[in-house]
């Protein structure tokens, strides 16, 4: 076995024997170093082919037939300076290996037996729902859809309410007029019976409804727009802020 050939510039036998030596050894198992790499090297690889000498990585790892113990059935025992080393690194990670495989074995036995429990247990809740189901069906039957009511109004106060919307100043007083009106409507149904929508509202006593105070503002108003004497001036902007107090106190009475 030869060195590699990086191995060259760096002279790490001599610097080993260098270190070696401190501590009181000598390197008699390394071929004698001359001073000069390359002839440390050539030396040592032709007195190492001829006498057989275990060269400087087989001494320190092993790796010869004479160093290390190979059979069937037991593991490589390591030869060389640090060959017990390795021994005890590859026996620990051998050890480790076991012990690794030994709780991967649990954990799969856990996840697959507590995946199938869960399986299971879905199933029988999707089961048990489609029982419930089918039992209130049975029992119940089902209910008829929800029907949805327009009031008759609805259509009506839509079209009152675009009129103000749009550049006819006839149409805004007409709005407000008939919105009165719709108003008479709502306080007779509610019981407040009169000739007129002032009469009428007239006899609503305060804090009857939240949106009073918006019909006697809204009722006020018309007033003002009927009045052929006043001098009121009717805006688009007012208009629409009169028909939505009127829209206020027709949705607390659910009237449009």
């Amino acid at each position: 076995m030869t060195d590699p050939v990086y191995l060259s510039y760096v002279n790490i036998q001599y610097w080993y024997c260098v270190i070696y030596s401190i501590f009181g050894g000598t390197c008699t198992e390394v071929d004698s170093i001359n001073g000069s790499v390359e002839a440390t090297l050539s030396a040592g690889a032709n007195v190492g082919a001829q006498s057989g000498k275990v060269d400087f990585w087989s001494w320190l790892f092993g790796g010869g037939a004479s160093t290390d113990v190979v059979s069937a059935s037991a593991p490589v025992v390591h030869g060389g300076l640090f060959g017990p080393m390795l021994d005890t690194i590859f026996f620990f990670g051998n050890l480790i290996g076991v012990f690794i495989s030994f709780l991967w074995s649990i954990y799969s036995f856990l996840a697959y037996t507590v995946s199938g429990l869960l399986f299971l247990a879905i199933v029988g809740l999707l089961v048990y729902l489609f029982s419930i189901r089918f039992s209130e069906g049975a029992l119940y039957g089902s209910l008829p859809p929800q029907s949805i009511n327009v009031h008759p109004l609805r259509d009506r106060w839509q079209l009152l309410l675009n009129g103000t919307r749009s550049n006819d100043p006839k149409l805004w007083r007409q709005g407000i007029l008939e919105a009165d009106i719709i108003l008479g409507e709502v306080l007779t149904s509610v019981g407040y019976i009169g000739k007129t929508t002032s009469d009428q509202i007239l006899l609503v006593p305060e804090n009857a409804f939240v949106t009073l105070p918006f019909a006697w503002e809204a009722h006020r108003i018309r007033n003002f727009v009927s009045a052929s004497s006043s001098n009121y001036i009717l805006t688009q902007q007012e208009a629409f802020r009169v028909m939505k107090l009127y829209e206020q106190v027709f949705q607390e009475f659910n009237f449009i």
